[in-house]
């Protein structure tokens, strides 16, 4: 025999609030279908062929995720103030 956890019940706001969002979410797999997939893709490529123009080509540039601190960031002023209070000997 298995012994099922006890959990308070579920109130009313609650399972009010829990069956509005299973609504919700039933009636927004029903809109995604094969037919409204493919619309969707044609209109993503309708999206990139018309920013083409704005395209920057990368195969000239390097890019990479981490540049091992050659580019970093500039001090924020709070940053800048907390490092001179520190140098100060505050």
């Amino acid at each position: 025999m298995e012994k099922k956890p006890n959990f308070a019940e579920e109130s009313a706001k609650t399972r009010k609030a829990r069956l509005k969002l299973q609504k919700q979410l039933e009636e927004a797999d029903k809109k995604i279908t094969p037919q409204a997939l493919k619309q969707q893709s044609i209109e993503i490529h309708r999206w990139i062929a018309r920013h083409a123009g704005n395209r920057v080509v990368l195969r000239s540039k390097s890019i990479s995720l981490f540049d091992e601190n050659e580019n970093a960031a500039e001090l924020s002023q709070r940053i800048a103030k907390i490092a001179e209070q520190i140098n100060s000997g505050k």
